[in-house]
């Protein structure tokens, strides 16, 4: 008489025939698929499957490391960038100075009417960008309206083309600047596409590789090692888990048994 499987056994053969099933099915496709991504350079003859355990490993050795790098390159993207935003600073401050300097010498020697002809006579702007915009109406003014009024103190006589120059001077400096700071934060703005682009890829990979690991080393019957690297939820979110820090301060993993458990 023939006997049939209880439904709890039926149920676990059918789960087990969906996985069959499965590489049966798909694994000569996802073979070569695999070969590529864990073997770049060829697939080694002889492997074992401690040349498995070191390919994944290595794939994750890999991603980490683009991680670290991208994230050094942006750091340092970003310390390049000081020196730009002070020399704009110190632009701005010192366009902006002159043109205050501009506006009192024009109002005192010549008169209010003469500081509003030549641009100067509303607030001098902060803003760096509408400081060029303001310099540079009163460069064209200084160029154009000649300085017919004369001055209460010859000694503090002014000569528009001169003036004119020096604005001149002064908001091309500025422009330099921001122009460097435009340029520093374009790629800054990479740095940090690819840096958010390897973290996107960490993401990715560590739980699919250190799943394989610890699955491999489950099925070898090491299944403290297993439990010891297996991705957990602070683990896929980044974040530590005590055994981690424990590590990275020197502490050696924890040992596999000599030999694995005899399977039961």
């Amino acid at each position: 008489m023939e006997m049939k499987a209880s439904r709890m056994v039926a149920d676990r053969v059918a789960i087990s025939d969906t996985v069959i099933a499965a590489v049966d099915n798909h694994g000569p496709q996802v073979a070569p698929a695999l070969d590529a991504l864990l073997f770049p350079n060829g697939v080694p003859p002889n492997l074992d499957m401690a040349g498995v355990l070191v390919a994944i490993r290595q794939l994750l050795g890999k991603t980490t490391t683009t991680l670290v790098d991208s994230d050094t390159a942006h750091a340092v993207e970003l310390q390049d960038d000081d020196p730009y935003r002070k020399q704009r600073d110190e632009s701005t401050v010192d366009l902006r100075a002159y043109l205050i300097s501009l506006r009192s010498t024009l109002s005192t020697n010549y008169g209010a009417d003469v500081a509003a002809a030549y641009g100067c006579s509303s607030a001098i702007p902060e803003d760096a960008h509408t400081l060029v915009r303001f310099s540079t109406n009163v460069e064209e003014l200084l160029r154009t309206r000649p300085l017919v009024e004369s001055p209460k103190k010859k000694s503090l006589a002014i000569d528009a083309v001169v003036a004119a120059n020096d604005v001149k001077d002064a908001r091309e400096t500025l422009e330099t600047a921001l122009g460097d700071v435009e340029r520093e934060k374009r790629e800054s703005q990479l740095t940090q596409a690819a840096k958010n682009t390897a973290m996107t890829d960490w993401s990715t990979m560590y739980p699919r590789a250190t799943d394989c690991i610890a699955s491999l080393f489950a099925l070898a019957g090491y299944d403290e090692l297993a439990h010891a690297v297996k991705p957990t939820a602070r683990r896929r979110a980044g974040l530590t888990e005590p055994e981690d820090t424990a590590a990275a301060g020197g502490s050696p993993p924890a040992e596999p048994p000599a030999e694995p458990p005899a399977n039961k």
